[in-house]
């Protein structure tokens, strides 16, 4: 489709303060459609609609960052995922907000607060502040939200959806010059959604670890199996006295650890870390310039 009529439909759909409370349902359709992603009949339509496919045109892409520094593994001196999310939104010229999480209203969530929605970096995010759904937010404020997503026990989610450049009216030219940080519960998010109720391996393989996997020591572990419950994509079983990890489909997210009683839960790396949250956006030829 041309840029100019993508534009124009865009402009049309985008979220403004008067029509933004439309938007909830659509993203609580989200673990209804999920099943049939992978359908014979309905997938090839749902994956367009989404705009995973055609798989080699289609950037979305997103990666889990844990928020809790007591939760990693200190005996690795690395740059922890909660100061890569500080230094991108450092680099960045254009910080906003929205102050309440689409999600978390989409679904009534009673665990953790409405209040605290994606913070967007990059030029390309001024049109969600022009369209009266976000504020723009000082270095200060920005990093201050941060800390807020930690301290409530929130995942950071690094994301670049393609099909929100619709909900936020965010131009074609433009949708490389944004990047979604969200404050994630492992309840509501669409991504864990998604991952949980949908086994298509081409969606699922987009939204990923970084490199952080979770470990038990089976000592500590009195097997109270609340982390499997907690667990958003269900990495985590038990086998007899002791816990097992599927170590390919942890995210590395930190809930299971975060909630752990006994603190019988780390993160630890597994794979070298890249330069910056931005070096993870390259598949398919995606360039951030955020």
């Amino acid at each position: 489709m041309k840029p100019a009529i993508n534009n124009l439909i865009k402009k049309v759909l985008a979220a403004r303060s008067s029509t933004v409370d439309l938007y909830p349902p659509i993203f609580g359709l989200v673990p209804k459609v999920a099943p049939y992603i992978e359908s014979r009949l309905l997938g090839p339509l749902l994956r367009r609609m989404i705009m995973i496919e055609p798989d080699e045109a289609r950037f979305t892409q997103g990666y889990f960052l844990n928020l809790n520094e007591d939760i990693t593994d200190n005996a690795q001196s690395v740059v922890l995922p909660i100061e890569m999310i500080k230094q991108v939104i450092k680099d960045s010229p254009y910080r906003m907000a929205m102050d309440r999480c689409l999600c978390r209203v989409a679904h009534d969530c009673k665990d953790y607060p409405h209040d605290i929605g994606c913070i967007f970096i990059g030029e390309g995010a001024r049109v969600a502040v022009a369209n009266g759904i976000a504020r723009e937010l000082t270095l200060e404020e920005a990093l201050a939200y941060v800390d807020r997503g930690g301290e409530l026990g929130l995942i950071g989610h690094a994301l670049w959806v393609e099909f929100e450049s619709y909900v936020w009216g965010i131009k074609d030219e433009d949708v490389h010059r944004c990047l979604d940080i969200c404050f994630c519960c492992p309840c509501c998010c669409t991504a864990f959604n998604l991952l949980r109720n949908s086994n298509y391996k081409k969606l699922t393989s987009r939204f990923r670890s970084i490199g952080w996997k979770a470990s038990c020591d089976d000592e500590a572990c009195n097997t109270c199996l609340l982390c499997v419950k907690k667990c958003p994509v269900s990495a985590i079983s038990s086998q007899g006295d002791r816990l097992m990890i599927d170590e390919e489909a942890c995210l590395g997210c930190g809930i299971c650890a975060v909630n752990c009683p006994n603190k019988a839960i780390r993160l630890s790396l597994k794979t070298p870390l890249k330069g910056g949250i931005k070096d993870y956006f390259e598949q398919g030829g995606l360039t951030l310039d955020v």
